[in-house]
């Protein structure tokens, strides 16, 4: 399925190239930045680096466009795989500025390689031509949830001067907020409440995408061979611009709703500014390393560290086969939001992962409409369904 999207990516792009390159530049804004200020409310940006020297990049809205400028309680939002920051900004009904104007002090997290991080490590400067090798594609969600998630929160508190935040971990976002908070059990004392919406951990059910994933992965894996990063476009804000102009004409645009759905793995129809939104800023770039561990999860069945084969396991964890990650150790008061139509974060594997935490708080499951994986950052009603369910159990402890 990956290695389809990727031949899809590029033959958008050789068309556009083409037809010609006009493209339409006020059909939706193209960053997370240009989003916020359209949308009229404050926008800071940050720049901090991780122990192991990867540069990240942070966007804030510490006040409500609308209020008195009291910045309220820290909360880090973390997007899911393939996006950046910009999934949780891209419309006027976005959880970003829900969270805002409930009067929450708004921290956008970009994982390595994404969004804000990838456009501080790829430019040397303003107008400069992007390197997407000037970094390392060495990592997966693992260095994510050691490095990225710990050096965001330290940097968020010491900004702030508070002794704790919310975490809102979206799919992929969940997976490094609990691998950051099993690896480093302390980050918990930091965390008041997580919110986990479509978390993505064990892969029990195979389901379609995954399940043409998992069964195409030699194939990929082989046509990955010489890159180190997906899709293996040199200059991905060229491919969105491109790709988003495409949608914007009726002839293409079923193709970039099949683009969704084949994503998601789901059949939703949804708003076609809200799929040309999204197409600003997915498929965001993913690390080889990154897409090899998701496809070892699903053929373990486990939720566990990166597969270095039996020697580099002796290496790197003294043990011949890579250890689970102990979710026991993840005592923060946790929130899942999950849905019945979600291919990629399973009833099955929602409800494996809820067994494993020990500090469940309460559990919101949509059942009574198609709501797929992307249905929680694109539904129509997004709002009543998701933000306004947040913003209960962060401030009443339970959804409804």
């Amino acid at each position: 399925m990956l290695h389809l999207i990727n031949i899809l990516c590029k033959l958008f792009l050789i068309f556009t190239s083409l037809i010609g390159h006009a493209i339409c530049s006020n059909v939706a804004p193209l960053n997370t930045e240009e989003s916020v200020n359209q949308s009229g409310y404050p926008l800071e940006k940050y720049k901090l680096q991780t122990l192991d020297k990867f540069t990240l990049g942070l966007e804030r809205i510490p006040y409500s466009k609308n209020g008195d400028r009291t910045i309220g309680k820290p909360i880090l939002l973390m997007h899911g795989l393939f996006l950046s920051s910009f999934v949780f900004t891209n419309t006027n009904k976005s959880l970003s500025y829900s969270l805002s104007e409930a009067g929450y002090d708004v921290w956008l997290f970009n994982a390595r390689g994404t969004g804000l991080s990838r456009t501080y490590s790829i430019y040397s400067k303003a107008g400069a031509a992007p390197r997407m090798n000037k970094m390392s594609w060495d990592f997966s969600f693992h260095e994510m949830g050691i490095y990225d998630f710990p050096a965001a929160v330290d940097f968020v508190l010491n900004k702030t001067g508070r002794p704790k935040l919310d975490v809102v971990g979206y799919s992929l976002g969940a997976t490094i907020a609990l691998v950051g908070l099993s690896e480093k059990p302390a980050y918990n004392n930091k965390v008041d409440k997580l919110v986990l919406m479509a978390p993505t951990t064990i892969m029990i059910s195979h389901r379609f995408p995954i399940s043409a994933f998992h069964r195409g992965s030699l194939l990929f894996k082989y046509s990955m061979k010489e890159q180190n990063f997906f899709p293996a476009v040199q200059d991905p804000d060229a491919a969105h611009r491109y790709l988003r102009w495409l949608c914007t004409y009726t002839i293409f645009y079923p193709y970039c709703l099949l683009y969704i759905d084949t994503a998601q793995g789901s059949r939703i129809n949804y708003n076609r500014d809200m799929v040309v939104s999204t197409l600003t800023d997915f498929p965001q770039p993913v690390s080889k390393k990154m897409l090899f561990h998701w496809v070892q999860l699903m053929s373990s069945k486990r939720f566990c560290k990166y597969d270095y084969g039996v020697n580099g396991n002796m290496q790197h964890y003294n043990t011949k086969s890579p250890p689970d990650y102990n979710l026991s150790k993840v005592t923060t008061a946790v929130y899942i939001l999950h849905s019945k139509d979600d291919n990629l974060s399973a009833i099955k594997d929602v409800n494996w992962l809820a067994d494993k935490l020990p500090n469940v708080k309460d559990i919101y499951y949509i059942d009574n409409i198609k709501f797929g994986h992307l249905s929680f950052v694109m539904h129509a009603n997004i709002d009543r369904l998701i933000n306004n369910k947040i913003k209960n159990a962060l401030l009443t402890k339970a959804f409804n």
